[in-house]
């Protein structure tokens, strides 16, 4: 009889061993997670993409439609970690928020020193861990000297210390709503153009260099840029880049206009159908719609051109 009241204490503390370590978190912790928002105005869609430090492969997961959120799974994974999202570049440094959008690349681009598209695609398709932590060991100082440029249109839209990475971004909101109103362009050459809707530039200056390679200054617009009611369609064109066949695209809006391409070598357009020849070049480009009617009005379309089998 002894013998059995050891066997049943035995076993009523092995069930309350068990119970423990299910029960309540005996996993040792949450699943780490890299997670975000993907926005360059609207919410981005289609598929997010994560490569950590140790070449392991490469990761993906869907955007959310609706609001631009997508989360990684990192478990295993080796920090820090880069994403990114259609022509968007990001840096995680671990676990937590990093979001992907206009000015998560640039800070990118001025940590690593990318001078065009084209070598910022090269290192994501061979990443070499040693320069991942130095890139992220930068990151802090990049988005010092972003909102140092950048400061005039941070301060117009009151976000001046909202951290495009690990902050709050909000569709529709904030610096969601900044992404709206300037739109940003990439030439083959690595210059970054920024201009409002209406048409007024915002900055121009090199990628791989924000503070001392500026030219000019960030332009602040005279009042919140006005609406003007045309809507492009598509609003963002993804293509590939073809030596033997130019892509094409065509362009439509939702009242009579004359189309145009607003970046410096970013293709071509028909002025009156809207048939959009792409260049043989990677990059971000803007082609834009003017009302006939009420020449004031217009708005703008954004292409991202890829290349080897990489949608940009």
């Amino acid at each position: 009889m002894k013998t059995n009241k050891i066997a049943i204490m035995v076993c009523l503390v092995l069930a309350v061993a068990v119970f423990t370590l299910n029960g309540c978190g005996g996993d040792g912790g949450s699943t780490p997670t890299v997670s975000g928002v993907a926005s360059s105005g609207a919410p981005m869609t289609g598929t997010a993409f994560l490569k950590d430090s140790a070449s392991n492969p490469e990761m993906s997961t869907a955007i959310n439609a609706q609001s631009g959120a997508f989360s990684f799974d990192v478990s295993g994974k080796t920090a820090p970690y880069m994403l990114r999202a259609g022509t968007l570049y990001s840096m995680s440094s671990g676990p937590g928020t990093a979001n992907i959008n206009p000015l998560s690349h640039l800070m990118v681009a001025d940590a690593a020193g990318f001078t065009n598209m084209s070598s910022m695609n090269s290192f994501y398709n061979n990443p070499d861990s040693t320069q991942m932590g130095t890139i992220a060991g930068k990151m802090s100082t990049a988005r010092q000297h972003m909102q140092l440029t950048m400061a005039p249109l941070l301060n117009a839209y009151g976000v001046a210390n909202v951290d495009p990475i690990t902050g709050s971004i909000i569709i529709g909101q904030g610096m969601d709503r900044m992404f709206d109103d300037v739109k940003m362009t990439i030439n083959a050459s690595g210059t970054v153009s920024m201009m409002y809707v209406n048409g007024t530039a915002a900055y121009t200056g090199p990628m791989a260099n924000m503070l001392s390679g500026m030219m000019g200054t960030v332009m602040t617009p005279p009042a919140t840029p006005v609406v003007s009611g045309i809507v492009i369609t598509p609003a963002v064109a993804r293509m590939q880049m073809n030596a033997l066949q130019p892509p094409q695209q065509q362009f439509t809006a939702n009242i009579p206009v004359t189309w145009s391409v607003v970046t410096a070598n970013g293709g071509t357009i028909d002025a009156t159908s809207g048939l959009y020849t792409g260049p043989n070049v990677q990059g971000m480009f803007l082609v834009k719609a003017t009302s006939i009617a009420d020449p004031i009005k217009s708005a703008t379309a954004t292409v991202q051109m890829g290349s080897g089998g990489m949608m940009m």
